[in-house]
C-alpha cells in the first residue's frame, strides 16, 4: 500500500509560467466581474481593497441605495408569509 508524501512540495514554476498564469487569472476575472474589479481584486492591497469598497458603500448610501436585500425567492418567514 502507498502512502502519501509527508510534505507536499508543489512543482517549481518558472517565470514565464508564473506570467501566463497571471494573465489567465486577469482574463477571467476580467470575464466574470469587469475591468474594475478585476483591478481592485488583482492589483491593490488589502487596505487599498478595504478603502475602496467602503467608498463603494458610502456612494451607494448617498444615492439611495437600499442596503437590505429582499428575501430569496420562495422564502417564506415563520408565519407562512413570502
Amino acid at each position: 500500500m502507498k502512502r502519501a508524501p509527508l510534505t507536499y512540495n508543489p512543482p517549481k514554476r518558472s517565470a514565464e509560467d508564473a506570467l501566463a498564469f497571471r494573465e489567465i487569472e486577469r482574463e477571467y476575472h476580467v470575464r466574470a466581474f469587469g475591468e474594475e474589479l478585476a483591478r481592485v481584486n488583482l492589483d491593490l492591497t488589502k487596505e487599498e481593497r478595504i478603502r475602496y469598497i467602503q467608498w463603494m458603500r458610502e456612494n451607494a448610501q448617498k444615492r439611495g441605495v437600499k442596503t437590505e436585500r429582499p428575501p430569496p425567492y420562495g422564502f417564506k418567514d415563520d408565519d407562512g408569509n413570502e
